[in-house]
């Protein structure tokens, strides 16, 4: 099964030790995540590379590493003094810190599903709106306000819009990106 995910806020969030840039601060210890390990190429090697230091570091004992330290250990820089935005555009571009996915896109491909996310979108231009728009018009004209209904009448809601209408609102998006390409939106 493919499953298509719109783009909000909520379906990119993602495991609190993901190999996030904007959880790491610029030097060690302070407010940060405690990420999982990484890895990097070194010489035609993998080397994983540990986010944490050991506990018996005599400076930053199980303390985050920072971008700095991170980047030093991968050989990305020697003196590293660089500012916090260049350490965070080089250590997104690395591939263990871009190989992160969201946890929705873990869950489904986990259960041996397929996930793709669109692009962020004006709702007009994105079919999954018109989709849970309809599905939610469904519950509310089916609903007694209890969880069991709602669990009951999820199926039917979902199975309630019809390919006809799903069409429809392919030739009403096409409309809208027309409009747009010929700069009506604006």
């Amino acid at each position: 099964m493919l499953l298509m995910v719109d783009n909000s806020q909520g379906h990119s969030a993602y495991a609190k030790n993901a190999l996030l840039t904007s959880r790491m601060n610029m030097n060690p210890g302070g407010k940060q995540a405690h990420l999982w390990d990484g890895w990097f190429m070194h010489h035609g090697e993998k080397i994983t590379q540990k986010m944490i230091f050991p506990q018996d570091h005599p400076e930053y004992p199980n303390m985050p590493k920072g971008m700095k330290y991170v980047l030093i250990e991968q050989v990305q820089c020697k003196d590293c003094t660089s500012d916090h935005c260049c350490a965070k555009q080089v250590l997104d571009h690395q591939p263990d810190f871009q190989a992160q996915n969201s946890l929705v896109k873990k869950v489904v491909e986990s259960a041996g599903h397929r996930c793709i996310f669109l692009p962020k979108f004006h709702c007009e231009l994105n079919f999954i709106e018109y989709f849970w728009g309809a599905t939610k018009r469904y519950l509310r004209n089916n609903c007694n306000y209890t969880f069991s209904t709602l669990q009951e009448n999820m199926p039917k809601a979902l199975a309630s819009v019809k390919v006809h209408t799903i069409q429809k609102w392919e030739h009403r998006m096409e409309q809208w990106m027309e409009a747009y390409r010929t700069g009506l939106g604006a």
